[in-house]
């Protein structure tokens, strides 16, 4: 009797959950968890949380990169060498002239002409963006402010993006970009060349066209400034 007792007590103590009650409460809290994270997580990433990871372009050929080493650069621009040489001759110089470094010809949004070399002397800012992508936006003011601090020091700043000019015009028009954005695409197509994978992707060049500094990734105020003052400082020579 006792043992009986025991065993109806067992069975009839507490308030237990059957296992497939528990199971099916876990599958509602779960979908519910889902549904708040997700917008959650998106939100983020258009409002500049995640500002900080660069846009892959999956599209983008990666067996495309700048060539920046020495050989590279000689490879590219051999031809240009020789013919610098016989002008040098003919001229009666003995030093040959060396050719601007990744040159290349893109359009502005107004249908003009614009070349890497009418900025020779200069340390060029080349920025790779579109308005399209949240890091892009969110570095863009600090561009434009760095940009009027430095464009009377030797520095000039260069855009290049792939989108409709409508687009780019009206962001132009609100961010208020005071420096020549090209359009990739018109006079030739460079992204490729230049190995861009995923923007933005920020290069800063020196006198002679050749890359000092390159960023994959939104940049910081403070470290386009650092990467600036170190190319203004090497091209000085002290």
């Amino acid at each position: 009797m006792k043992l009986d007792r025991k065993r109806k007590h067992v069975f009839t103590s507490g308030n237990s959950v059957p296992k497939k009650s528990l199971s099916a409460d876990k599958k509602v809290i779960y979908a519910v968890l889902g549904t708040m994270i997700l917008p959650v997580l998106v939100m983020m990433v258009f409002t500049g949380c995640l500002a900080d990871l660069p846009i892959k372009l999956n599209d983008k050929s990666e067996e495309s990169q700048v060539e920046t080493s020495e050989a590279e650069t000689t490879q590219d621009t051999g031809t240009e060498s020789a013919s610098d040489t016989e002008t040098a001759k003919d001229s009666g110089t003995t030093e040959t002239e060396k050719a601007y470094a990744n040159d290349f010809t893109l359009l502005d949004l107004e249908g003009k002409e614009v070349s890497l070399h009418d900025f020779e002397g200069k340390i060029v800012v080349l920025n790779f963006w579109a308005t399209w992508c949240p890091p892009c936006r969110a570095e863009i003011p600090d561009f434009v402010e760095t940009y009027n601090e430095y464009k009377d020091k030797g520095v000039q700043f260069l855009g290049v993006s792939d989108d409709d000019v409508k687009s780019l015009n009206d962001f132009i028009k609100e961010y208020e970009i005071n420096y020549p954005t090209l359009l990739d695409g018109s006079k030739d197509t460079i992204m490729g060349k230049w190995g861009i994978t995923a923007i933005p992707t920020t290069f800063v060049l020196n006198g002679s066209g050749e890359v000092f500094f390159n960023q994959v990734g939104m940049m910081s105020k403070d470290m386009l400034v650092k990467a600036i003052d170190a190319a203004l400082q090497e091209e000085s020579g002290y």
